[in-house]
């Protein structure tokens, strides 16, 4: 069964990435929203697999927890390799963002919180147990928390 649930969570990770990196190849400032979009709808589905464990609603697995961390971390390498935060994608002509002004008037901030985000999900990648899983796991939340109350704007 753990396997099976591995493989189908691997599948469809493998899938959202080609998806992902499908939507990065970025352009227009709607573009890069858009890819923007699909990163963060990537790392919500990542999320909503690792608290199904976290919360016992789904037994833990180890490589669905590896799979999880991985998605969410090549998302964000792809993310930065084809600049989708750039200043010049915080308007779209036809595509809303939720992203606040704040993650270009403040940088710093917007970067720090990444690299929070950065830190959480390399701790995930290293947990072997679900003792540790359940231990690093909080930290995940905390980043993705901190930085959407600051720099994403609220649901309309």
């Amino acid at each position: 069964m753990k396997k099976t649930l591995a493989a189908a969570l691997a599948l469809a990770v493998g899938v959202s990435i080609i998806g992902v990196g499908a939507g990065l190849a970025a352009g227009s400032a709607d573009d890069m929203i858009n890819a923007r979009q699909a990163e963060m709808k990537l790392n919500m589905k990542a999320m909503k697999d690792l608290v199904a464990m976290l919360k016992g609603a789904t037994p833990y697995d180890a490589a669905a927890v590896q799979a999880a961390a991985k998605a969410m971390a090549d998302a964000r390498t792809e993310g930065v390799a084809k600049d989708v935060w750039n200043a010049s994608s915080q308007q779209g002509a036809t595509v809303k963002s939720g992203a606040k002004p704040e993650i270009w008037t403040d940088a710093s901030g917007f970067t720090a919180a990444w690299k929070d985000l950065d830190t959480a999900v390399a701790a995930i990648a290293a947990t072997t147990d679900e003792a540790s899983f359940k231990a690093a796991f909080p930290q995940v939340g905390a980043a993705c928390k901190g930085c959407h109350e600051k720099f994403r704007a609220a649901e309309q």
